[in-house]
Parts: structure tokens; sequence; C-alpha cells
């Protein structure tokens, strides 16, 4: 049996593409309006004198303001917002899965690198920008106190209630599970080409390197319906250094 057969589409037609057409609305909105919260944020930390700090650089969350206005907005207009904002205890499922989720993220990495240049498509020299914040935690463990509220407790949450809770939210009764990850996915790959657009560096590998990530992600959370294993995966994956600890190359 496949592992998408789960969950079957309900609502075909006109009310399917308009669902699909708001969750990738969402995903750009989401990344247009992390603009505005990147300069709030980097404006913020030029009038308190932090923006040279290692704790600055930890609690990068900027991109993830504009993610929770917009996730905010949404739910204000919401009907039935219990529909999109699911945190609960994790399961003994749910721990295996936050655990094991940074991981394959790391191991799809050297995939990705080895078959994309065959195709043609640039791939940057380093291989994740998390990596320096992971280091800087190794490096610096009283960051960790800076990590805690920013990363695990704002960004990640904010980042999944978004892209998973409301994106997937919104497509849930009109389509299968498949094409829930399938366009929850493209929506996360889009989104991160926004944010990229203005930044050096292979837009083109970004946007699917990062809608591969996502489709791991989506495909979890339609296993677990849990934010909290996604959000403290993410976490994990921006400050833990799975690229050093796991003997993937």
């Amino acid at each position: 049996m496949s592992v998408f057969a789960e969950r079957s589409p309900v609502v075909p037609g006109m009310a399917t593409s308009r669902a699909v057409a708001t969750a990738l609305a969402l995903a750009v909105g989401g990344g247009l309006v992390s603009f505005a919260g990147v300069i709030l944020f980097r404006l913020a930390g030029g009038a308190l004198g932090i923006a040279d700090t290692d704790a600055y650089a930890v609690a990068d969350i900027g991109v993830q303001l504009g993610f929770a206005v917009v996730a905010v907005g949404y739910l204000l207009t919401a009907d039935d917002r219990s529909r999109y904002v699911k945190f609960s205890r994790p399961t003994v499922e749910d721990v295996a899965w936050i655990v094991a989720l940074p991981g394959v993220a790391v191991a799809m990495t050297p995939v990705l690198t080895t078959i994309l240049p065959v195709l043609g498509v640039a791939v940057p020299s380093h291989s994740h920008s998390s990596v320096g914040t992971a280091e800087l935690l190794l490096q610096q463990p009283v960051l960790w106190a800076v990590a805690v509220p920013a990363l695990y407790v704002f960004a990640a949450p904010a980042e999944e209630l978004l892209y998973r809770g409301i994106v997937q939210g919104r497509l849930r009764p009109h389509l299968g599970t498949a094409g829930i990850v399938l366009v929850s996915g493209v929506a996360f790959g889009l989104m991160h080409a926004l944010t990229y657009l203005f930044a050096s560096g292979p837009l083109v590998y970004t946007a699917i390197s990062t809608g591969a990530f996502g489709l791991v992600w989506a495909f979890v959370y339609e296993r677990t319906e849990n934010l909290a294993v996604t959000a403290v995966s993410h976490a994990l994956f921006w400050t833990v250094p799975f690229s050093t600890l796991l003997p993937i190359h």
C-alpha cells in the first residue's frame, strides 16, 4: 500500500484550484513580507548597537517576523483556526521524527550536490547557511540562552505555522497526501527563492534544494499533524552541526 493513500481529496474542481492558488499566494506573501521583517530586525539591531555581536547573529529572526505577520493575518480571517494551529505533546513516534528529520535533510545535501550539477545547476561551495549559527553555538554554548527563545520558541514555530500549518491546512480538504506534500514543497522552495533574489548565490539550487527539504517536512507533518514536531526539528537543523556530527559527505 502506498504511504500516500491514507488521505484522499474530497472537494474537486474550482475549489481545489482556489486552495492551491491560496497556498502559493501565502508562500509568496510570506517571502515578500519577510523582506520587511529583515529590514526591521536590522534597524533594531543597529539602533540597539548589537548588530555586530554573535548574539544578534544567532537571534536572526527577521525573515520569520514576516512569516508571523502573514500567518497571524490569515488566522484572523479564518473561521476554524484549530484546522491550522496544531501543536500537541509529542508521542514516541513524533520524537523519532524530530531526531530523524535533520539527519535526513543533511543526507539529502550530497545527493543534490551530486545530481544537480549533472543537470547544469550550479551548487554552492558550502552546505547550508545555518552552519554558521551551529558553529557559534558549538564554540560559545552560552549563546543557547539566545537561540532557544529566538529560534526554538519563535522563529521555527512561526515558519512552520505558515508553511506547514496554514499552507497544508488550506490544502487538506481538497488534495490527497501526495498532492499536499507536492504543493507544500513547491511553496517552500518558492519562498526561499524569493528570499534569495537580492543575495549572491545559486538561486535555482536554493529553490530546488529547499523545495526538496520542504517535501520531507511536509510529509512528516501529514504523518504527525503536530507542528511541534516540524518546528523543533527545523530549529535543530539550524542549531546543531549535523553535517559535522554525521558521517555524510
